[in-house]
């Protein structure tokens, strides 16, 4: 297995393949359904995890999760009544979390759309055998002995005599429904099992992707890394295919008049997530950004490429605009802060970047702790409802806590606004640096009444009751007992770890 070539970290010789230039224009992208069903939680995750706030410099992180054991005395935090009351949270009426309607129209066809450039099924002479990803041995064994016994559920079993349309369409159920560890352990039951082809391609790969983003949603980062290694090296010559051996007659007439091209069999998502996780998985940092820059410079060519249709080609500059973004916070995780700097002021403003692009690089700055530069993102679109995040927070990083509350309640109060559970732990947040833990403690439970239990507001609630009480551990498992009444909305992780409860 070859490395993939290291990318220098300290001094960029020359411009990265997403930096701006005059022929292309950046816009955000979040192509696949993963990246749909966590986005909303990213802010949250980023800027509101209380483990995360122990000083105002947003990029700085503990070494450690532990903590000072807590006397049994009570101090200025303890709450004058009773701790274990949990009367301002309501459990509602579940709905089932197994049983949804034969007619729920889940038959497997996302499987088969995960990139809208990927080519179609490939013949079989081409000798494109995946049996190497269909092994027993690649795939690790999966337990819920993490997950607190409220929130467990039976695995799936695969049904053999079921064809692999039904099978499919039950991932997609359970996808939809945010059970992400019970997708991951059924995704690898079908990929292990006699309803693939070692040249169904599209459905290979859709499966694998499937498998690992489910790992590491579900917290089993290490394991997806592990099982990522299986890809071996993705620039390899196998993973490339002559373009006009799978377009149809008219397409090649039309190429004769361009270049050739090879094309990557590789949905994009998986692409960019084997990346990060291989990086992991070898133990190697730089892997991360020099992969990057590989596929960055194949999204460039692809942009530049005659014979590239405007719809292809916006795909594209989404793709590369991303990519740049990913490059920065891969910098941020190996603590390069000034080489994170240097290629986030690479990534010019453009006319075409919307909204939640310019927050991902304000964030970006938050983290590496220009304060400055994040709050020149938005300098010419202030009114916009991502812009008005950012004041907040920038409160938050320079320790102004009041005024953070009081900008926070602001957008709270606005019932306009679609983020609403986002607003409110974070006001939740700076309620508690503020010293006021029962007005923080009643507005978490608020919003998990709301059924808005993601999983930075439960760490942050199980924190709270930490500081408020010394039967913690009852109120943790009563808070989990409630979140897995809750009727599904598929919008987070139903098979939620220990970790996010703090037990």
């Amino acid at each position: 297995m070859e490395d993939s070539p290291d990318a220098p970290t300290r001094q960029i010789r020359s411009p990265p393949p997403w930096a701006e230039s005059d022929s292309l224009s950046r816009l955000t992208s979040f192509p696949d359904f993963f990246d749909r069903q966590v986005q909303p939680l990213r802010l949250s995750l980023l800027a509101t995890r209380i483990r995360n706030m122990a000083s105002p410099a947003l990029h700085q992180r503990n070494a450690s999760r532990s903590s000072r054991p807590r006397s049994s005395t009570r101090g200025p935090l303890d709450v004058p009544e009773d701790p274990l009351s949990l009367s301002t949270l309501s459990i509602s009426p579940s709905v089932d979390k197994h049983e949804l309607s034969l007619n729920d129209g889940f038959s497997g066809p996302s499987f088969h759309e995960l990139d809208p450039l990927a080519p179609d099924d490939l013949p079989e002479t081409l000798g494109k055998d995946l049996s190497f990803l269909l092994r027993h041995n690649i795939f690790h064994p999966l337990s819920q002995v993490d997950i607190p016994s409220p929130l467990r559920s039976e695995f799936v079993v695969l049904n053999p005599g079921e064809p692999l349309s039904s099978s499919l369409g039950l991932l997609e159920r359970l996808l939809s429904e945010g059970r992400f560890l019970v997708a991951a352990h059924f995704a690898s039951s079908i990929l292990t099992s006699s309803l693939i082809s070692p040249t169904d391609v599209r459905v290979i790969f859709s499966l694998f992707y499937t498998r690992l983003a489910c790992l590491e949603l579900s917290g089993n980062t290490v394991l997806a890394a592990q099982e990522s290694k299986a890809l071996e090296d993705l620039n390899s010559t196998f993973y490339y295919i002559d373009s006009s051996l799978n377009d149809t007659e008219a397409d090649i007439q039309h190429e004769k008049a361009h270049e050739n091209f090879s094309r990557h069999i590789v949905p994009w998502p998986l692409r960019v997530l084997a990346v990060r996780l291989q990086s992991i998985g070898f133990g190697d940092s730089r892997r991360s950004i020099g992969g990057l820059y590989e596929i960055g410079l194949e999204a460039r060519g692809h942009i530049t490429r005659n014979g590239c249709s405007e719809s292809e080609r916006k795909i594209w500059r989404e793709r590369l605009a991303d990519l740049g973004i990913r490059s920065v916070n891969a910098l941020v995780e190996m603590g390069d802060l000034d080489a994170a700097k240097r290629s986030l002021e690479a990534l010019r403003a453009s006319d075409e970047d919307t909204e939640a692009m310019k927050l991902r690089k304000a964030l970006l700055y938050l983290r590496i702790g220009d304060l400055d530069a994040a709050e020149r993102v938005f300098r010419n679109s202030r009114e916009s409802k991502e812009a008005a995040l950012l004041k907040p927070l920038l409160s938050m990083s320079e320790g102004r806590y009041q005024d953070a509350v009081t900008e926070w309640r602001a957008l709270h109060e606005d019932t306009q606004r679609t983020d609403g559970a986002l607003v409110g732990q974070n006001l939740a947040v700076c309620l508690l640096y503020s010293g006021r833990l029962d007005e923080a403690r009643l507005l978490l439970e608020a919003q998990v009444s709301a059924h808005q239990s993601f999983g930075s507001l439960i760490f942050n609630l199980s924190t709270v009751y930490e500081l408020c009480s010394d039967s913690a551990g009852r109120l943790k498992g009563q808070l989990a007992a409630i979140i897995a009444e809750q009727p599904v909305s598929g919008q987070t992780n139903l098979d939620r770890p220990n970790t996010d409860f703090k037990l």
